[in-house]
C-alpha cells in the first residue's frame, strides 16, 4: 500500500493522509479514524519513515514456513535456527499451514514490525503479493519451495530435480518400469521439479510418463496409506514406488504390509528425506535425501547477504545423495 492508496481509498486528498500520519494540521475526526482504521488494516508503514527505521538494524529476521509435515523441514528450520543464534539475530517463526491467505499477512506483518529480513518457504509457486516489498528491496531470501517467475528473490533449496531424476534412475537400473510417484503438495516446485526429473528418467530409459502413476498423499501418515491403496487399486502393474516425505512412506510401508505383498519383492520402495527409523524398519527403506541443515544454514547466510547488498539475488541448489538400503532390492548400505 501507499499514501495514494490510503487516500483513495478514503476517499480523501494525499495531503490530508499526510497530515494525519504527521500531525501537522487538524483534520476531523471522523476522516482522521477512517484513515488511521486503514493505516492498521494493510499495516501501513510510510516509505521515508520505514527507511530510517530501517537503517537501525533490529538484529530479529522472520522465519515463515508452509507446515512442519516432516523431518526434512524440521531439520531445516533447526539449521536456520542454529545459524541465526551464531550470528547473533532472533528469529520469529510462523507456521502458515498452507494458508496463502494468512502467509500474505504474516509477511504484512512482521514488514510492519521491523525484522530486518525475512526468510520465506512459500505455500505455493504464486508469490507475486511479494513484488511490492521486492520493489523496496526489503530483504526476503526464498528456501525450499520459490516461484520460479521471481528471479530477484535469492533462493536457497534442494536440487529436486536430481532428486526425482537420480531416484527413478535407480529403480529403473533395478528393472522397474510402472513406477508410482506419491507426492505431497500438488503445483509446487519441490513436487513440479522432482516430477520433471521422473519425466526425463523415464524417457532417457525410452518408457512413457503415465500420469495415473501419479498420486497425492497430502503429507501423512494416512495420506500415504490411502495413496498406496489407491494407485495399485488403479494400476495393479505397478512393482515400485517413490514417495516424496517421511511420514508418506510410513504410511506406504504400512499398507503395503496390509495387502500381503512383500518388500522390495513384490513393491520396491524408495523415500525421501532420512528420518531416524528407516535403518531399523524391515527392510530397511532406502530414501533419497537433501542436507535440510545445510539448506538452513545457507539460507540465514544468504538472507545476510541480502540485508548487506540489496542487489544480492544468488540462487543456491544443494545436491541430493541416496542412501541405499534394502527396500529397493539392493542388498547393502551405502550412498
Amino acid at each position: 500500500m501507499t499514501m495514494k492508496d490510503i487516500a483513495r481509498e478514503a476517499n480523501v486528498s494525499i495531503a490530508t493522509v499526510s497530515h494525519v500520519i504527521n500531525g501537522t494540521k487538524h483534520i476531523s475526526e471522523e476522516k482522521h479514524n477512517i484513515i488511521m482504521e486503514l493505516i492498521r488494516k494493510y499495516n501501513y508503514f510510510p516509505n521515508t519513515a520505514a527507511k530510517n527505521l530501517r537503517q537501525q538494524s533490529t538484529k530479529t529476521a522472520g522465519l515463515v514456513v508452509s507446515s512442519f509435515p516432516d523431518s526434512f523441514v524440521t531439520e531445516m528450520v533447526f539449521g536456520i535456527e542454529k545459524r541465526a543464534r551464531e550470528m547473533g539475530y532472533h528469529l520469529l517463526l510462523i507456521n502458515t499451514n498452507e494458508d496463502l491467505e494468512y502467509e500474505e499477512k504474516t509477511i504484512n506483518l512482521l514488514h510492519s514490525k521491523m525484522v530486518d529480513g525475512i526468510i520465506l518457504s512459500p505455500t505455493g509457486n504464486d508469490i507475486q503479493y511479494l513484488t511490492n516489498f521486492i520493489n523496496e528491496d526489503f530483504p526476503i531470501v526464498l528456501v525450499n519451495r520459490y516461484d520460479p517467475r521471481i528471479e530477484s528473490v535469492p533462493r536457497v533449496t534442494g536440487d529436486n530435480y536430481l532428486t526425482g531424476f537420480n531416484a527413478t534412475m535407480h529403480l529403473l537400473e533395478h528393472g522397474h518400469k510402472k513406477i508410482g510417484f506419491i507426492y505431497s503438495v500438488p503445483d509446487v516446485s519441490t513436487t513440479n521439479d522432482r516430477i520433471a526429473g521422473y519425466k526425463d528418467a523415464l524417457r532417457r530409459s525410452h518408457l512413457p510418463f503415465n500420469e495415473s502413476y501419479l498420486e497425492a498423499g497430502h503429507a501423512t501418515v494416512n495420506g500415504g496409506a490411502n495413496a498406496v491403496e489407491s494407485l495399485l487399486k488403479r494400476e495393479p502393474g505397478i512393482t515400485a514406488l517413490f514417495v516424496q516425505n517421511d511420514l508418506m512412506t510410513i504410511g506406504a510401508i504400512q499398507k503395503v504390509k496390509q495387502l500381503s505383498l512383500k518388500i522390495p519383492e513384490d513393491i520396491a520402495i524408495i523415500g525421501f528425506g532420512d528420518f531416524a527409523s528407516a535403518e531399523i524398519i524391515d527392510p530397511p527403506i532406502t530414501n533419497i535425501v537433501l542436507p535440510p541443515d545445510d539448506i538452513g544454514r545457507t539460507a540465514f547466510d544468504v538472507l545476510l547477504s541480502k540485508i548487506n547488498h540489496s542487489d544480492y539475488a544468488n540462487h543456491i541448489e544443494l545436491p541430493p545423495k541416496l542412501m541405499i538400503r534394502k527396500s529397493c532390492g539392493c542388498q547393502g548400505s551405502g550412498s
